[in-house]
């Protein structure tokens, strides 16, 4: 590497040099290379010879900056890949602090130092680069035997990985839909009450579409039904059974997560209770739908009206998602954008239980085999 930065052969690297040298072979920015040739220029001269490059490295000057500035980048994009939940490409301050507090037991304060060792331009966010930059002046800080904000509440023990909790810990991010804002908001808050209302809307349209489905049309009899339109109702009963959303979710939450009291120190709406609650609205919502499905297969005489009914239904399905959206979006009030954010920034632990987490499984095989019967009867009994 040193040769090939030192063109003048003066058997120096100017910064000039350093810089043209980097920009070419590296994607880093300006300002994160600016701070590795700070970290090699030990005397601050505005020059690197070839021993300050072997003292960096300790290898006799075969020191590999992209792969020093690499590492750094892969622990800082692992953060900041974890805490950007939402995608926007820059850290908020809440997001920062819901991250540190989910996977650190650090105090406020020094979480609140750590943000804003990292906002070095103050404007209350962080970016990816930021975060690069910050991981590769701990490292030369903790190289030249210097302390961090963290250092002073752990003993100076943690590493910046430590620091920031880049451990996988075995979080699992929660069901984008209303019910999940039933979950985390206040009761008899404003999102309160839009989960509950936006589960009885859903509710009333099935009701709605059962009362005329077992009103004004039948179930015909076997031989009304042509073979063919038989053998795709059969095709179909595992795609009714897997594209329930809300019925699939529950049993995968209720199979390999829990609810744990600590996640009441990020959100103290968001109790047992509620998660039951939502939970139990969401399979509801689920099996309804799944109902609802089933009948109109169930009581198809010909492929396209059988296609057409089954594909009309899924938009309600989505109902409860699209208010999220609309709320997250900022077209309703600003609590319920709040909440609908939390969603995004709010995790749930797994439950480690092997057996527990066969549930979905089985659950999800019982769900297909009580369709499966359901069609055999239809199949084979005359009306």
């Amino acid at each position: 590497m040193f040769d090939l930065a030192d063109t003048s052969g003066d058997g120096y690297v100017s910064k000039e040099e350093f810089e043209y040298y980097m920009k070419r072979h590296t994607n880093h920015s300006d300002e994160m290379i600016e701070d590795v040739f700070r970290m090699i220029d030990r005397d601050g001269d505005g020059e690197v010879s070839r021993d300050e490059l072997a003292e960096k490295s300790g290898k006799g000057g075969n020191f590999d900056l992209d792969d020093e500035l690499l590492a750094c980048s892969k622990d800082a994009d692992i953060l900041f890949d974890k805490a950007d939940v939402n995608g926007d490409g820059e850290l908020s301050k809440k997001e920062f602090e819901l991250y540190m507090k989910r996977h650190t037991k650090h105090s406020d304060h020094t979480i609140r130092d750590l943000f804003n060792m990292m906002d070095t331009d103050h404007d209350g966010y962080v970016t990816k680069d930021e975060v690069r930059r910050t991981f590769l002046r701990q490292k030369q800080q903790k190289k030249n035997g210097g302390k961090s904000p963290s250092d002073l509440e752990n003993g100076g023990k943690l590493s910046m990985g430590d620091l920031l909790g880049l451990e996988d810990d075995e979080m699992h991010e929660l069901p984008d839909d209303v019910y999940s804002m039933f979950f985390l908001s206040d009761v008899c808050s404003q999102p309160f009450w839009y989960g509950i209302l936006i589960f009885i809307l859903k509710q009333a349209l099935i009701m709605i579409i059962a009362v005329d489905l077992y009103t004004n049309k039948t179930f015909p009899s076997s031989d009304e039904v042509p073979t063919l339109v038989r053998a795709t109702q059969f095709l179909l009963l595992p795609v009714n059974c897997a594209v329930q959303e809300e019925l699939v979710t529950t049993f995968f939450i209720y199979s390999n997560l829990k609810w744990s009291e600590t996640i009441l120190e990020l959100n103290k709406g968001a109790t047992k209770w509620k998660y039951h609650g939502g939970n139990v609205a969401r399979l509801m919502d689920g099996l309804s739908f799944l109902f609802i499905n089933t009948t109109l297969l169930l009581q198809a005489t010909d492929i396209l009206s059988m296609f057409l009914n089954f594909a009309a239904l899924q938009f309600l399905q989505t109902i409860d998602n699209i208010a999220l959206h609309l709320a997250r979006d900022g077209y309703l009030m600003e609590s319920l954008e709040t909440c609908a954010g939390d969603v995004l920034l709010m995790k749930l632990p797994r439950n480690h239980n092997n057996k527990l987490q066969l549930l979905d499984s089985i659950l999800l095989f019982t769900t297909f085999a009580i369709l499966m019967a359901a069609w055999l009867t239809m199949s084979f009994m005359n009306f």
